[in-house]
C-alpha cells in the first residue's frame, strides 16, 4: 500500500466522522478497554477518553517528557532530561511537522485529543498538578522521546568508545511457524523488558474502528499500537539493530564579542554554529538556562574544550512520520505490508519479528541506517572538519539483515546477534557491513540460548507449550551449580557446618529443578550464595560445565555456608520462600514475583536470567524485602491462522493507576505472579462473555481545531 493508497483509504474512513458516530467503550473483567466504533477517528476518541480514566497523570508526564517540560512540574532532578528534549529539538520537529501531517492523522489525533478532553470535563476533579494544556500535535513528541533513547545510546557509547551492549532495555520475542506448531498455526510472542517506569509502562488496549483494528500495547499519551496484532498480522521488536548515530571531532574556535560566536571548520572553511538559548522553568526553583550549539552536522553534545569540540550526528533527529509508518504498520494485511511499512525507517533501531495469518514469520534488523565511507572507526568518534566522512544516504531496508520464513521453522532474538538467532542461522556477520549487522561482543546469553532450546527441541508446538515457554522461570545455570556442589561435598577433609539444617540446605539445593518460582525454598539462599562468588576467576570454568580446583572446591562450599548463616540471621530460618522476600506491587499492594535477573555478563558463571524476566532491587520501605522494577512488563503471545488470531497477554501491575481501582494490581496479584496470561477476548463473541462495564458515547466534532499554537510556557490546569 503507497502513500497515496493510504491516504485515500484513512480518508474514506473519516466519511461521517463528526456526523454523531456512536463510540462504545467496553471494559472486560481485567478493566482493558474495547473500543468500538465505526471509524479510525471514533475509535481514537474512545482510547483517548479510556487512557485518561485509567492513566490521566501519566498521559501529562509523557507529554511532558516529549515537550521537555518535566522541570516545571517535578522539579531540578528533571532538568538534564528537558536539556536532553530541548537539544534535540523534539517540540521545535513536531510543531513544524505538524501542518505537513496527512490530514487523516491530524484527524485521528483531534479525536484521541478530544477523547481526553471529554473526560476531564466529566472529572475536573481528577486532573493532576502536572497538567498543562494539550495539543494533538505533542502526542508526537511522545513517539519521538522513546526512540530517541536508543540513538541516544548509541552517540553516548561513541563518546565514551564503549561496545555496544544497549542493556537499558532487553525484551524476548520468537516466531514458530505453522510446519513446527502442533495446529497448523503461526506463533509470535512480544515481551520488552523494559524498567517499570516513565514512558516504558506502556498502556492496553483492543480498538475495533472501520478498518483499523489493534490489539497490544500503547505508549502512554499515544493513540497508535506500538506492539501487537490487527486481525491479519503481529509484530514484536527488542532491542538491538544497526547502528544509527555517530560522533564528529570538530576544530572549534570563538570569536569574542557581546555574544560569542562559535565556528568550526569544514572543508578549509570557517561556519558559523548557530547558538539556541534554552530557559528551563524548575518547580520551586530559579529557571535555569541551557545554551546548545547546532552544526549542519548535528548539535555539539559537550561543551568545547580549548579548539576541540564533539557534534551528534542522527537521522532520527529531523525524522517526523513515526506516527504515519505506525498507522499504516496497523493496517497492514499481511508481513510484506508491514515490511514495506518498515520500509519508511521511521521507526527505531529494533530486532523486529513479524508473523501473518497466511504462515509467514519474518524478521529484520531494523534501523534508519547512514551509508558511511569506509576506512573510519564509527563506533568512535571520526573526523568532522572535512566532507570525506560525510554519510553517503541512508540505506533502503534491503540492505539490512533480514529473512522470511527461515528453514528452521522458528527463530528468536532475546537481544542477540542474528547469527545466533535459531541453529545454523544463515544471518552471519561477514554477509554485512559492521555497523549495519553492530553486534561487537555478546553474541548470545542465557535467555537466547533458553529460548532456542526451547523451540529447537519441540517440533510441534502447542498452545499450552507456548504459554510455558512465554512464562519460562528455569535457569540455564542449574545444573553446572549443582554438580559443583555435588563435587565439592565430596572432597575428603572438606570443613563444613555439622548442623543438619546445613545438611538439609545442601540437599535442597541439589534437588532443586532449576525453576525460580515464588514457592521455591532454597533459591534465596542460593541466589545469596552465588552472589558472593562474583568476579572470581576460579569460577569461570562453571560456565562451560568444567570441574574446580581443589581450592575453588572448598571455597564454594565455604562461602555457602557464609549464605546460610546470613539468610538465617536476616529471615529466621534459611528456607525462606523466593516469593517472601522478591516481591512486585506498587502503592503498599504487593504480590509474589517470579523469576529472576542477576549477575553480570563479565560473569558467564554466574549471570542468571530467566525468560520471563524480573530484575529488583533493595525495597525501600521493607529492609529484608526485594522490589521488582525492571524486566517481563507487558507479554503478549499471538497464535495466527487461516480463522483469525487469539492472543494472551499480562501487565506487572494492572490497568488502572488509581490505587483506589480494583485494577490496580489484580494483573498482578492474580496473573503475573502466577505466571499466567489472560485471552484478550479478540473476538467481540468472546468479550461479550466477559464485559463488566459498558460506555457509549456520541463523536463530537473534531474538524475545527487549528494548527499549534505558540503558547510559551502555560501554567498547570
Amino acid at each position: 500500500m503507497n502513500a497515496a493508497t493510504l491516504a485515500l483509504v484513512c480518508a474514506c474512513h473519516l466519511v461521517g466522522a463528526n456526523s454523531g458516530e456512536q463510540v462504545t467503550v467496553y471494559r472486560d473483567d481485567w478493566g482493558v478497554p474495547h473500543i468500538y466504533a465505526d471509524t479510525p477517528a471514533g475509535g481514537a476518541f474512545g482510547l483517548g477518553y479510556a487512557q485518561a480514566e485509567d492513566r490521566l497523570e501519566d498521559i501529562y508526564f509523557a507529554v511532558r517528557t516529549g515537550l521537555g517540560r518535566m522541570a516545571e512540574a517535578y522539579g531540578p532532578d528533571w532538568v538534564d532530561q528537558d536539556y536532553i528534549m530541548r537539544l534535540c529539538r523534539n517540540e521545535e520537529v513536531m510543531r513544524e511537522a505538524w501542518p505537513k501531517c496527512p490530514p487523516e492523522l491530524v484527524q485521528f489525533a483531534r479525536a484521541f485529543h478530544a477523547g481526553i478532553e471529554a473526560y476531564i470535563a466529566e472529572h475536573p476533579d481528577r486532573v493532576p498538578k502536572s497538567a498543562l494544556p494539550l495539543e494533538p500535535w505533542m502526542f508526537g513528541t511522545v513517539g519521538r522521546a522513546m526512540i530517541l533513547r536508543w540513538p541516544l545510546g548509541t552517540i553516548q557509547d561513541d563518546l565514551e568508545n564503549r561496545e555496544r551492549e544497549h542493556v537499558l532495555m532487553r525484551s524476548n520475542e520468537w516466531s514458530v511457524s505453522p510446519a513446527r506448531t502442533a495446529d497448523h498455526r503461526a506463533i509470535l510472542l512480544a515481551d520488552p523488558h523494559m524498567t517499570w517506569d516513565g514512558l516504558a509502562v506502556l498502556y492496553e488496549a483492543r480498538v475495533h474502528a472501520g478498518d483499523l483494528h489493534m490489539c497490544g500495547f500503547f505508549l502512554i499519551g499515544t493513540p497508535i499500537m506500538g506492539y501487537g496484532h490487527n486481525q491479519h498480522v503481529g509484530w514484536a521488536n527488542t532491542t538491538g539493530g544497526p547502528d544509527t548515530a555517530d560522533v564528529y571531532k570538530l576544530t572549534v574556535r570563538k570569536k569574542p564579542g557581546l555574544i560569542p560566536v562559535y565556528e568550526y571548520l569544514y572543508d578549509g572553511q570557517w561556519r558559523p554554529m548557530k547558538l539556541v538559548f534554552n530557559r528551563i522553568e524548575v518547580k520551586d526553583s530559579k529557571p535555569v538556562g541551557r545554551p546548545a550549539l547546532y552544526t549542519h552536522l548535528g548539535p555539539l553534545v559537550s561543551a568545547p574544550e580549548g579548539d576541540v569540540a564533539y557534534a551528534a550526528a542522527c537521522p532520527y533527529f529531523d525524522a517526523t512520520r513515526l506516527f504515519e509508518q505506525f498507522y499504516k504498520m496497523n493496517l497492514a494485511k499481511n508481513s510484506q505490508e508491514i515490511y514495506d511499512a518498515l520500509a519508511m525507517l521511521e521507526y527505531n533501531e529494533q530486532n523486529v519479528m513479524f508473523a501473518d495469518t497466511q504462515g509467514t514469520i519474518a524478521y529484520v534488523r531494523n534501523g534508519r541506517t547512514p551509508i558511511r565511507p569506509d576506512g573510519y572507526d564509527w563506533n568512535a568518534p571520526v573526523p568532522g572538519d572535512s566532507s570525506a566522512t560525510a554519510w553517503k544516504g541512508i540505506h533502503p531496508l534491503a540492505d539490512l539483515v533480514q529473512i522470511f520464513n527461515p528453514p528452521t521453522g522458528y527463530m528468536q532474538n532475546c537481544n542477540i546477534s542474528p547469527a545466533a538467532m535459531m541453529h545454523d542461522s544463515p544471518l552471519v556477520r561477514d554477509k554485512y557491513p559492521p555497523y549495519i549487522f553492530n553486534v561487537y561482543s555478546w553474541e548470545q546469553g542465557p535467555r537466547g540460548l533458553r529460548a532456542t532450546q526451547l523451540l529447537r527441541e519441540d517440533g510441534k508446538v502447542t498452545e499450552d507449550a507456548a504459554l510455558r515457554y512465554a512464562t519460562d522461570v528455569y535457569d540455564l545455570l542449574a545444573q553446572a551449580w549443582q554438580q559443583a556442589l555435588r563435587d565439592a561435598l565430596g572432597v575428603p577433609g572438606l570443613e563444613r557446618p555439622d548442623a543438619p539444617e546445613f545438611a538439609a540446605a545442601t540437599q535442597a539445593i541439589l534437588s532443586w529443578d532449576g525453576q525460580f518460582t515464588p514457592e521455591a525454598q532454597q533459591t534465596v539462599l542460593l541466589k545469596s550464595w552465588r552472589e558472593k562468588l562474583e568476579h572470581r576467576e576460579e569460577f569461570a570454568p562453571l560456565a562451560k560445565k568444567q570441574p574446580l580446583s581443589s581450592e575453588a572446591q572448598r571455597e564454594l562450599v565455604k562461602t555457602l555456608a557464609q549464605a546460610w548463616d546470613e539468610v538465617r540471621q536476616r529471615y529466621g530460618r534459611w528456607d525462606v520462600a523466593w516469593g517472601e522476600v522478591y516481591r512486585l506491587g506498587r502503592g503498599g499492594q504487593f504480590a509474589p514475583a517470579p523469576g529472576t535477573d542477576f549477575g553480570d555478563r563479565k560473569d558467564e558463571y554466574n549471570y542468571s536470567e530467566t525468560l520471563f524476566d524480573v530484575e529488583s532491587k533493595p525495597d525501600a520501605s521493607d529492609d529484608k524485602r526485594y522490589l521488582a522494577y525492571n524486566g517481563t512488563c507487558s507479554p503478549i503471545l499471538m497464535f495466527f491462522g487461516p480463522d483469525g488470531v487469539e492472543s494472551y497477554s499480562c501487565v506487572m501491575w494492572g490497568q488502572s493507576g488509581d490505587p483506589e481501582s480494583p485494577h490496580y494490581m489484580d494483573q498482578g496479584r492474580e496473573l503475573y505472579s502466577k505466571r499466567k496470561l489472560k485471552p484478550t477476548y479478540w473476538r467481540k463473541e468472546d468479550l461479550l462473555q466477559h464485559v463488566a462495564s459498558q460506555h457509549t458515547f456520541t463523536l463530537p466534532d473534531i474538524s475545527d481545531e487549528t494548527a499549534p499554537t505558540d503558547k510559551g510556557q502555560p501554567a498547570a490546569r
